[in-house]
C-alpha cells in the first residue's frame, strides 16, 4: 500500500500525528501494532510541527521536519499493516489520512 504523503497538509499531518499518539498512549504495550520504540518520537515532532504551522520556524526547519515526520508516519504504517489488515489498522491507528488513493494531477476530457 502506498501512502500519499505529498498531498497532506501540515494540519492533516499534525492531525494523523496525534491519533497515532493518543492510541499509542491508550494501548498497552504488548498490543500495540507498531514499535513502542516509535511512540517515544511522536510527541516531540507534534511539538515541532505545532510551531511549523504557527510560523515560528524558518521554511528550511519545516521541510526538514515534514520529511522527517512522513518518513515516521510511513514505518508506523507499514507495522500496522504487517500486523492487521491495511484498512482496519489504518482506520483504528488514525492513519486513514495515509492511505486514500492520490489523485491524478492531469485530467483529460474527452473529445468528440
Amino acid at each position: 500500500m502506498e501512502a500519499t504523503f505529498n498531498t497532506l497538509t501540515d494540519d492533516q499531518r499534525l492531525e494523523t500525528l496525534n491519533n497515532v499518539y493518543r492510541k499509542g498512549l491508550s494501548t498497552p504495550k504488548e498490543q500495540l501494532a507498531f514499535s513502542a520504540d516509535k511512540l517515544v518520537y511522536l510527541k516531540p515532532f507534534i511539538n515541532k510541527l505545532q510551531a511549523a504551522t504557527a510560523g515560528t520556524q524558518d521554511l528550511r526547519s519545516r521541510v526538514m521536519a515534514r520529511q522527517i515526520i512522513d518518513e515516521l508516519l510511513r514505518d508506523i504504517l507499514d507495522e500496522v499493516s504487517a500486523t492487521s489488515s491495511p484498512e482496519k489498522g489504518a482506520i483504528e491507528y488514525g492513519l486513514q489520512l495515509l492511505t486514500l488513493p492520490e489523485e491524478d494531477f492531469y485530467y483529460t476530457n474527452k473529445v468528440a
